[in-house]
């Protein structure tokens, strides 16, 4: 409880039956570094980078992140609760098995990056750039995106409930058995994409360019 990080280093470690309260982590790196069952509540991270680091079986509930990147993580069967993400960056990292609930991203940036059978509810994503990425057997209910575009991707087999978009940009995508319930999607542009039985339900879109 109440542990702080700041300005270390951490390399070639495994955590275990992890919990932290009030867990907070500034200005450090963790390379190498394995999570099982790790659990946080209240973690702020700030200033801070994770590389080729694993996380499995773990929650991670009330917190914060500002200016983290991580490369080369995989996160499988971990879910994220009431959290809030600024200025993030991935590169080749995978997320399987997993969920985000209660989120928002603002100032987002995924660079091969692949999503497999992650649900993601209550999730805003603002100023998302995702490039070179992979989106498998996802559920989104109740998403909202601001200003947010992918670009070389593949959405596959994918449902969307009650999306919310606003100045949204698909480029060179293709999509697979995607399915939108009560889309409202606004100032959306494509340009050089393939949709594959695709279904629209109860859904809107306005002011855009196919």
């Amino acid at each position: 409880a109440n542990w702080t990080q700041n300005n270390v280093s951490v390399q070639n470690v495994t955590f275990m039956h992890l919990s932290g309260l009030n867990y907070s982590v500034v200005n450090s790196t963790f390379y190498n570094v394995t999570y099982f069952k790790f659990v946080t509540v209240n973690f702020t991270a700030n200033h801070s980078q994770w590389l080729n680091s694993t996380t499995k079986m773990s929650v991670h509930m009330n917190g914060s992140t500002n200016n983290v990147s991580y490369f080369g993580s995989n996160w499988t069967t971990t879910s994220f609760i009431n959290m809030t993400f600024l200025n993030e960056t991935h590169e080749h990292t995978i997320w399987e098995n997993g969920s985000f609930i209660n989120v928002t991203f603002t100032n987002f940036t995924a660079l091969n990056i692949t999503s497999k059978n992650v649900w993601f509810v209550n999730y805003t994503g603002i100023n998302h750039t995702i490039i070179n990425s992979t989106l498998i057997n996802a559920t989104l209910i109740n998403a909202t995106y601001v200003n947010f575009s992918i670009t070389n991707g593949t959405v596959n087999n994918t449902l969307f409930v009650d999306l919310t978009s606003f100045n949204t940009g698909f480029f060179n995508l293709t999509m697979f058995n995607v399915t939108y319930v009560g889309a409202n999607m606004t100032d959306h542009y494509e340009m050089d994409t393939v949709h594959v039985n695709e279904t629209h339900n109860d859904s809107m879109i306005q002011n855009s360019t196919f």
